[in-house]
């Protein structure tokens, strides 16, 4: 709020000041210049006799007079030499042709003595301090009007500013996946009518989230009995098929079984509020449980795993991990020529879980697209290979729900994928904290 209320406030008093800039221009050039004139004819008559009297005594007379005519108009009077009067030079020649002079800097007249080099100094006139000292004195109200219009404006733009916090979070939350949170601002608010339209697009939101869910669970739901009955009645086949076509017929079937569960997974994953089951776990102890079941996937291929001489303490949800390493583990052993490597190393606030190959590889600008669902960009990793498509976004989803990341490397042979983990962050579940890293024994 202070930023908006400084930036709004630097606003309006720009503007006023520059209002009353103008107005004080007008004024100097009428009023000022017009009381100037006034003050000049006014002085004219007593300047001038006064002047022309002393004119006709000698200078040895004009102490005397000068003191009697002081009392009189209650105004020090002295003379001085014409050309030491701190004049520019139009006002030098202005004074010497016989005419007042009004000098601002100490508040005096000044006008010649006709037939002599000398000029009758009248003042410092109280009036003329008097529009000076006022001078100041419109400055001070000027400065003062200008600080007390920070309270209405404070008064004004601070239930704007609230109605703005209440929108910023509520739009946070529903971000986080909170898609419950409303802004729930009065309708008198002035952000009432943007206040409605996010809650509008919030319920929109929710409701077409829990629609897309209600329609996977029943696609899959009526997917599966059919598959159910599949298998049975191959099953009760007779006569029974040979062993290939055997083989070929539960290859099918269970690829479609696959894909399945594959699109259930991207479709619980791509919830926003799915809600994490976190546990503590020592990643490097965690990867050589599960090296046996990795190599598995591809026995004919040769899974190695490198890990740091120091332990890797991570707070997460392990299933989800398991199934994200799975399946970029298990994309790399189907496309290897001959090798697979899983390698963790921690780099500053993340951990990186680093899965390469020897195989093929990926064209390094289509990088950005073999995240999206349902994705294949070349022959060697098309159907044939097997896959639906969705591994990699699932890997991505499961990165995303803890706080990470997941990219496509440049490599010289091959595909290198890494995936990358917050070791201190809180997750966008908002899971507790991971404790600190163990000390090396």
């Amino acid at each position: 709020m202070r930023r908006l209320f400084i930036q709004f406030y630097l606003l309006l008093i720009g503007c006023f000041t520059l209002a009353i800039l103008l107005i004080g221009l007008v004024y100097q050039v009428s009023a000022e210049r017009a009381g100037n004139r006034y003050l000049e004819r006014m002085m004219q008559g007593s300047l001038g006799l006064l002047t022309g009297e002393l004119a006709r005594l000698p200078p040895e007379h004009w102490p005397a007079r000068m003191t009697e005519q002081s009392r009189q108009l209650a105004l020090p009077l002295q003379t001085g030499a014409l050309t030491r009067q701190p004049l520019a030079n139009e006002d030098q020649a202005f004074l010497a042709a016989g005419n007042i002079v009004i000098v601002e800097e100490d508040d005096t007249f000044l006008q010649r003595i006709p037939g002599t080099d000398q000029a009758l100094i009248v003042g410092p006139v109280p009036y003329l301090s008097y529009l000076h000292e006022l001078h100041w004195v419109d400055i001070g109200l000027l400065l003062l009007i200008g600080l007390s219009l920070g309270l209405p404006i404070l008064l004004w733009l601070r239930p704007h500013w609230r109605g703005l916090q209440r929108l910023e979070e509520s739009a946070r939350r529903v971000g986080a996946g909170d898609l419950s949170s409303r802004t729930g601002l009065a309708p008198g608010s002035s952000l009432g009518q943007v206040g409605r339209t996010f809650d509008n697009m919030a319920e929109q939101l929710q409701a077409m989230l829990a629609s897309r869910k209600q329609l996977t669970d029943a696609i899959a739901h009526e997917l599966r009995t059919p598959l159910v009955r599949l298998r049975y009645r191959l099953a009760m086949l007779d006569p029974q098929p040979d062993d290939a076509e055997q083989q070929g017929l539960e290859r099918d079937l269970g690829a479609l079984d696959a894909l399945i569960e594959e699109m259930l997974t991207y479709a619980r994953l791509d919830r926003p509020e799915l809600p994490l089951q976190c546990s503590e776990v020592e990643l490097g102890d965690w990867a050589q449980s599960r090296l046996v079941d990795w190599q598995a996937l591809r026995p004919d291929r040769r899974l190695t795993l490198q890990l740091p001489a120091h332990p890797l303490p991570w707070r997460g949800d392990i299933r989800l991990l398991d199934r994200a390493l799975e399946n970029l583990i298990g994309n790399a052993l189907r496309h290897a020529t001959s090798r697979v490597t899983l390698g963790m190393e921690r780099q500053q606030d993340h951990y990186l879980l680093e899965v390469s190959d020897d195989g093929p590889g990926i064209d390094s600008a289509l990088a950005p697209q073999i995240f999206e669902p349902f994705v294949r960009l070349d022959r060697s990793r098309d159907r044939r290979t097997g896959g639906a498509g969705l591994g990699l976004a699932i890997v991505r989803s499961i990165a995303r729900h803890h706080g990470g990341e997941v990219q496509l490397l440049p490599a010289e042979t091959g595909a290198r994928f890494c995936l990358r983990l917050p070791v201190h962050l809180d997750t966008n579940r908002h899971q507790p904290l991971t404790e600190a890293d163990r000390q090396q024994p």
